[in-house]
């Protein structure tokens, strides 16, 4: 194909989606405008965005022809918002949408009839890139992540290139101006790569945006400051837009197969510079110019729907007739009496392989793609059977330690990482260290520790882009680990809820198959946050996750080391789910065996057997690490003060929206009463927020029996003791509310009951009068040691 056939191709394949996208957001019938429209041909509610849709089309035509030209594989990345007319027209065009939906759009007038009428409509078709649309791995009706994702998408995976359309609008958002630092992560010789583009149509929703204010060489001086190669189309310049996109495109590959053979030929590449495409076309070019007084093409009127009254307005109608008719759309295809449609040969040449479509792109559908991780020996990691009960130890190294050994397992496999917002060590996570480094491309120094060009942990200080590029490894088949502080979780929040959204509508595609889980560890807890302060303590992420599907989240807090391990195990067998693994980094007391350890994680519920009484007079429940340090403290106490009192202690491992433990526990509705008695009080000590267990036992019948403690937002900087204190979470404090349910329940008389409450009080007024005086905590506190 001759250079000038290809710009021919390209204008006539934009033409054609372009078409296809508007008749997608106005058209009920008529869809193919065969005779001039009436109002009655017009959808009833008008939606979607067409400002975006030229832009997104005239991309993924020229990401098109590189795929024939070069065949290799290429995925595509919308992130402008609502756009999705344009994806669908494409999707169409290359067959996509009648591979994977041959009885409802085939590849003939009635398929294009389906996606017009459905689209925007009542269980019809979003008006954003969705997980029931071929090749998509991202929902887009959330900006700022488009970028971060592509990132994610090409690690492990060398020979693919994720081109990734960023709105200029989405480029004002903090995830994505984070993500352009995901080049100092990426290792050209064993990854694939990012061509970002960025449309600079100038509007958002109703005002300018900051890029399409900039003039050349302001656009110019910004990306090489954040190391790249900038590449600028611009409608405006003399040259045909058309031909000054294919000449960026080609240059754009010719980079980066230069900087990745030159890496993979064994030369140190240092801060490659990857190239950007900086897209400056008019919003809702080729639409309607200028209606009713206003310009509409190259400006914010036309963000949405434009000429939004053709069922009623004569000249909006009108409008739409002359807009449509301006594509010809005749001359571009063939359809025969039987509505077999046949594209102009010129469009067909731009459509790739059928293997090698954006729509079939086999990275996005998970299945045959996803290699299950070789599982680190938990009986040589765990604290062994000869390790006393309650000896102390460190969960999050004990989580490093698997890490650790999974690197090693999998080091073949390449499909395992750890994205760390700049806390691996803070975190307690260094035994990875011992098999692999930290990823940095830029220039590393004698001094630094732990970093090499191909490391395995990908560490920079931003959540969005972390999570963002962990969410593009997953959902492409690999397997991954976010650890955060728990303070900090909450910045993606509104990330993770995307990643379980987009997790969720897949599993009702038939083509989309299960993909590995989304592994979030937070530690860092607020119960140790006594020298951060209050600005570093906060469980709201747990809290806004556990309201989300049973079936896509799960909250584990295990107790000791050894379930550390058991849940870490379990998080990585997972398939199509967020986990968030929550574990100390400081020592705390071991409770459980291996064998003990697995059982708990089976049902998320135990009576320890070791800590509890028969036919009990109370219950005491712990959920988190600390916590339940503090429950089995307070039953050493309680049973000193009253030895004749029995008491049951369970711990409770595992959370969803569902309630406690597991989902095989909740399947047994009568296992509550089993374990919590029919009829006792309940002291229930939670790591978060004591409204979060409400919620979840809200529906079981002895509900009215629990006392439900947790963080209360109370907090500064002071010892790790005094944050239990605060928030009533202490020994102190378990010992008056069981001794409150055992005189409740008659078992102690009032005497009895004062005396111990007056007693634990004074105890918590000589603690705070001793930390205030000396700092820290008492001897007793710090060195405290179960005993049964």
């Amino acid at each position: 194909m001759t250079h000038a056939n290809e710009i021919t191709s390209l204008k006539k394949f934009v033409r054609a989606t372009n078409f296809l996208a508007t008749s997608q957001i106005y058209l009920k019938q008529n869809v193919l405008f065969k005779r001039d429209l009436k109002h009655e041909d017009i959808k009833p509610r008008l939606l979607g965005h067409w400002g975006t849709c030229p832009g997104i089309n005239f991309v993924y035509a020229n990401v098109n022809r590189l795929i024939v030209k070069h065949q290799r594989d290429f995925i595509y990345l919308v992130g402008p918002g609502h756009g999705f007319p344009a994806v669908q027209a494409n999707l169409f065009v290359e067959g996509s949408l009648s591979h994977f939906y041959p009885e409802t759009i085939p590849y003939n007038e009635a398929g294009i009839e389906d996606i017009c009428k459905k689209f925007s409509a009542a269980y019809g078709y979003p008006s954003h890139a969705n997980p029931e649309a071929p090749g998509q791995i991202l929902e887009g009706g959330e900006l700022g992540y488009s970028l971060s994702v592509a990132w994610g998408a090409v690690l492990d995976n060398p020979n693919l290139i994720a081109a990734c359309l960023v709105g200029d609008g989405e480029s004002e958002t903090g995830p994505l101006a984070a993500s352009w630092y995901a080049n100092r992560l990426v290792d050209p010789a064993t990854n694939g790569a990012v061509l970002p583009i960025v449309h600079i149509n100038g509007y958002k929703i109703s005002g300018p945006t900051r890029m399409g204010r900039m003039d050349h060489e302001e656009l110019d001086l910004e990306f090489r400051g954040l190391g790249y190669h900038p590449i600028i189309v611009d409608d405006e310049l003399e040259e045909d837009v058309f031909e000054q996109m294919a000449k960026a495109m080609d240059l754009s590959y010719e980079m980066i197969n230069d900087i990745q053979t030159r890496a993979r030929n064994g030369e140190d590449v240092c801060k490659p510079r990857w190239p950007v495409i900086l897209m400056r076309t008019a919003k809702g070019w080729t639409g309607t110019a200028e209606h009713g007084g206003k310009k509409l093409e190259g400006n914010c009127e036309s963000h949405q729907v434009i000429v939004n009254k053709c069922a009623t307005d004569p000249s909006h109608l009108t409008a739409l007739n002359e807009w449509l008719d301006s594509y010809k759309f005749d001359e571009l295809c063939d359809i025969n009496a039987e509505g077999e449609i046949t594209f102009d040969k010129d469009i067909q040449s731009l459509i790739p392989p059928k293997h090698l479509c954006c729509g079939r792109q086999h990275l996005s559908y998970g299945g045959e793609i996803v290699r299950a991780l070789a599982q680190p020996d938990l009986k040589k990691l765990s604290y062994g059977p000869e390790t006393p009960r309650g000896s102390r130890g460190v969960s999050m190294y004990k989580m490093g330690e698997w890490m650790r050994d999974a690197f090693k397992l999998n080091r073949d496999q390449r499909n395992l990482r750890i994205f760390s917002p700049d806390e691996t060590y803070s975190n307690q996570l260094q035994a990875v260290f011992e098999e692999t480094d930290r990823a940095w491309q830029w220039p590393i120094k004698s001094w630094d520790q732990d970093m090499a060009r191909d490391g395995r942990v990908i560490e920079l200080l931003s959540e969005n882009l972390l999570f963002g590029m962990m969410h593009g490894y997953t959902v492409t088949g690999r397997h991954a680990m976010f650890p955060t502080y728990e303070a900090f979780s909450q910045v993606v929040s509104s990330m993770a809820d995307q990643y379980c959204k987009y997790v969720y509508a897949s599993q009702g595609v038939h083509f989309r198959k299960p993909v590995p889980s989304c592994n979030v560890v937070l530690s860092s807890l607020l119960e140790r946050q006594d020298h951060n302060g209050y600005s570093h303590q906060n469980p709201s992420f747990l809290g806004a996750m556990l309201e989300k599907h049973p079936d896509i989240i799960s909250a584990y807090l295990p107790a000791d080391g050894n379930t550390t391990l058991t849940y870490t195990e379990r998080a990585y067998e997972d398939r199509d789910k967020l986990n968030i693994l929550v574990a100390g980094k400081k020592d705390l007391p071991q409770w459980l065996s291996l064998d003990e350890s697995r059982k708990q994680t089976e049902d998320g519920v135990m009576v320890w057997d070791f800590a509890s009484d028969e036919n009990p007079d109370v219950v005491l429940a712990g959920c988190g690490d600390y916590v339940t340090q503090e429950c089995m403290a307070s039953l050493v106490l309680i049973r000193e003060l009253l030895p004749r009192v029995r008491i049951r202690f369970v711990s409770v491992t595992e959370l969803n929206s569902n309630g406690l433990g597991s989902r095989a526990f909740q399947n047994k509705p009568w296992m509550m009463d089993e374990i919590f008695t029919e009829d006792k009080g309940v002291v229930f000590n939670y790591h978060g927020y004591p409204n979060t267990i409400k919620k979840l036992v809200f529906d079981y019948k002895g509900s009215r029996r629990f006392r439900i403690k947790g963080y209360e937002e109370e907090g500064s900087t002071t010892t790790p003791f005094d944050m239990g204190v605060r928030n009533g979470t202490s020994r102190y404090h378990l010992v008056i509310d069981m001794a409150y349910k055992l005189f409740q329940q008659g078992v102690i008389d009032e005497t009895q009951h004062v005396a111990i409450t007056t007693d634990m009080l004074q105890r918590l007024v000589e603690h705070r009068n001793y930390i205030k005086a000396n700092g820290v905590d008492p001897k007793e506190i710090e060195n405290w040691v179960w005993t049964r």
